[in-house]
């Protein structure tokens, strides 16, 4: 997200139980020139996950995390993945750290000013794009590892069978795959299935 137009177009769900802090946060958020904020308590926040859904970053303001903020940012990181900024008085390590295992993108101490909002937010804008960008590389690789095991298993199949080399093995499962125009793990998958059948 280029940040020109940041300031326009990004949707802000600030989080806080203390009317006084959120609203300190909200005037440091108007003066960057966020003006898409909405509000909810910690209490309230997994409750509206459509709201949470609206949102393109969450921002959270604690005076020091508890283990039930923690475990509502671990729900939001694994039911509706969000770029979160947590300010806090905090400077505890093992809160650092159990803040970012949670799905904390930026964790910002000592107090909220708007100079430290706009860069806070960006931070954790790219943090959280470049988290997700691993996690479908990850993702990626662990299916290409599946998908070549099932290949394998069937290419196994085939050589025992028909007393087939591996290479042969697998040009017949190509030519199936194409013959069919289907992918090669799909015709694998069918084979293991039919040999599951017909043992």
């Amino acid at each position: 997200m280029e940040a020109v137009n940041m300031s326009n177009t990004l949707k802000i769900l600030l989080v806080d139980d203390s009317v006084a802090r959120a609203r300190a946060l909200l005037q440091a958020l108007q003066v960057c020139g966020f003006t898409e904020v909405s509000y909810a308590s910690t209490a309230d926040v997994l409750s509206d996950l459509n709201r949470l859904g609206r949102s393109d970053i969450i921002l959270i303001d604690v005076e020091s995390p508890t283990r039930d903020t923690l475990e509502q940012l671990t729900l939001i990181r694994d039911r509706q993945p969000k770029p979160v900024v947590l300010f806090t008085q905090d400077e505890n390590v093992q809160s650092i750290q159990a803040a970012i295992q949670s799905g904390v993108s930026a964790y910002v101490l000592d107090g909220i000013s708007p100079e430290r909002v706009r860069p806070a937010i960006e931070i954790a804008m790219a943090t959280f794009q470049s988290f997700q960008d691993l996690r479908a590389e990850l993702d990626e690789a662990r299916s290409s590892l599946e998908d070549q095991k099932v290949v394998n298993r069937a290419k196994g199949i085939l050589m025992a069978r028909r007393q087939l080399s591996e290479d042969a093995a697998y040009h017949c499962l190509r030519k199936a795959a194409m013959d069919r125009k289907r992918k090669i793990v799909e015709v694998a998958r069918d084979i293991i299935a039919l040999k599951d059948v017909i043992a």
